[in-house]
């Protein structure tokens, strides 16, 4: 049987993050050569997110991460959230760019590319703060030369609005899921127990973790599973929708 193939993926990773408890989950993640999505905050206003002493090598520890071959994605750009709109996944009722106009959207986009390029580390991928884009949003980021996004449903990466798609679905590793499962960490709100049972998950499955960018590229032009991921799509809403009953 095929096994599943996971994609680590780390949220807000900021100035003020815990980095007591990522750095040592990182530097082993790098001893066994696991290639982590970091989703990088490029000038984080969510004073929620500073969790620890500010750091100020920040973007330093970025360029090590990058060139030591993880995935730098532009996670928003402020990480403060504008309206309630959920857009085009229907996770949750806040957003950064959701419902904002074109013109906004691609401004503040712009503004956080920016950022990450004079600092030498920006790359071509995107996460949306809270899962919440719409059109406009991946409208912006094609225009702004964005090949990817860490987001959507399904079991595999998709090409749709001129732009790729690695679905993201699960919190936690889940086993016997087919294809490509992303698992979505918020480090700052884990404890030293959760961190020890992911390292301890990766260190026994570190064969079936992949590399996002080759994920990425390998993704084939025509797209030929949304049946499948209007299916999955329902489901999870539906499992989301009586978890809140």
């Amino acid at each position: 049987m095929r096994s599943t193939k996971y994609v680590l993926r780390f949220d807000d990773v900021t100035h003020g993050m815990a980095w007591s408890k990522f750095l040592p989950l990182k530097k082993e993640l790098e001893r066994l050569g696991v290639k982590s999505v970091l989703g990088v905050v490029p000038e984080c206003l969510d004073l929620s997110l500073n969790v620890e002493d500010i750091e100020v090598n920040f973007f330093k520890y970025v360029r090590h991460w990058l060139n030591y071959g993880d995935a730098i994605l532009q996670h928003g750009t402020h990480h403060l959230y504008k309206t309630k709109d959920s857009g085009i996944l229907k996770v949750n009722n806040s957003s950064e760019f959701s419902g904002c106009g074109y013109q906004e959207q691609h401004g503040l986009i712009r503004k956080g590319k920016a950022i990450l390029q004079n600092q030498n580390c920006w790359e071509p991928y995107f996460m949306a703060p809270s899962h919440s884009f719409d059109r406009n949003t991946l409208k912006a980021l094609v225009d702004l030369e964005f090949i990817a996004i860490s987001d959507g449903y399904g079991f595999f990466p998709f090409r749709k609005h001129g732009i790729v798609f690695v679905p993201q679905l699960f919190s936690t590793p889940k086993k016997f899921i087919p294809g490509i499962s992303t698992i979505c960490i918020h480090i700052n709100n884990m404890s030293e127990d959760q961190v020890q049972t992911l390292l301890d998950f990766v260190t026994e499955n570190k064969h079936c973790f992949v590399d996002f960018k080759k994920l990425v590229d390998e993704v084939p032009e025509t797209d030929r599973g949304s049946l499948m991921r209007a299916l999955v799509s329902a489901t999870i809403r539906a499992v989301r929708f009586f978890r809140r009953l």
